[in-house]
């Protein structure tokens, strides 16, 4: 869980609890039980949503770590095919081949 998440979750579940341990002192301030009990669901609501974000955050970051191989084997076989048409062929000729390199 993030610590940002946490941290709220947390100070929303303390202060329900002092909150309802200590309901007689606030209750004439409009405090109902119904409050209470919403701020707790939020938070555990708020809670869930993290665990999903934290699933999808390492499922991200899985992929993106595939992904920046796969681009690195693309880059260096770009590279390797550039080669052997650049060591082969005049510059004047490379464009015949894909490649808009100037050198």
């Amino acid at each position: 869980m993030s610590k940002v998440y946490l941290e709220q979750v947390q100070k929303a579940q303390m202060l329900v609890d002092g909150l309802r341990k200590n309901y007689e002192l606030i209750k004439g301030f409009g405090v109902s039980q119904e409050q209470l009990g919403l701020l707790e669901k939020d938070a555990e609501t708020a809670a869930g949503y993290n665990k999903e974000l934290d699933a999808l955050r390492a499922e991200v970051s899985q992929k993106a770590s595939v992904a920046n191989k796969k681009l690195a084997e693309v880059k260096t076989s770009i590279m390797e095919l550039k080669q052997i048409v650049k060591r082969n062929f005049p510059q004047e000729q490379w464009q015949l081949f894909g490649i808009t390199d100037k050198r």
